[in-house]
């Protein structure tokens, strides 16, 4: 092999790992570490509270998503805004939520203990919440992105980004 084809073999070996690294896309898309709890967390002045929003997703294809009120002083619950919980399906990077229990409070309090919480009807012909995924900062925050419609005008406006939830 001259000088010039190995330089050659070389650059094609460094540019095909290049090329393999940068692909987030399709079936490649890398969902390792998709799995355990994500949180935004935002001080909400009024209450002086921080306001919590979580996502948990589980390797079983389970999850929950929850708005909480958090003591910034020791992250206690105060109490539950939302709940949701239901399973989501995988597809690159495309996430398909379905929603099986969804809890709202019912009354003009700001938040309340999870018996306070009213279930929210869910359709029998609801259609699931269809996102895509965007991992960023290598990986310790996640974007989950979602076309906005008049259903889901609420969900996705402006995109939730997640930082992941170190335990």
């Amino acid at each position: 092999m001259t000088k010039h084809h190995l330089h050659f073999s070389l650059f094609m070996t460094v540019l095909l790992i290049a090329v393999q690294g940068c692909t987030d896309s399709g079936d490649d898309f890398d969902h390792a570490g998709l799995y355990g709890s994500w949180e935004m967390v935002d001080f909400h002045e009024d209450h002086q509270l921080n306001q919590v929003n979580s996502l948990v997703l589980n390797r079983d294809g389970s999850y929950q998503k929850s708005i909480t009120y958090r003591d910034p002083e020791t992250d206690a619950i105060v109490g539950y805004y939302h709940f949701q919980e239901g399973s989501f399906t995988l597809e690159g990077e495309t996430i398909a939520f379905e929603a099986e229990q969804d809890l709202f409070i019912g009354s003009d309090a700001a938040w309340g203990t999870m018996d306070d919480l009213i279930e929210m009807e869910i359709n029998a012909d609801s259609q699931p919440v269809i996102s895509s995924l965007e991992y960023r900062e290598n990986g310790s925050k996640l974007a989950v992105i979602t076309e906005c419609n008049d259903v889901l005008l609420s969900m996705c406006a402006p995109t939730p980004v997640y930082s992941r939830v170190t335990t």
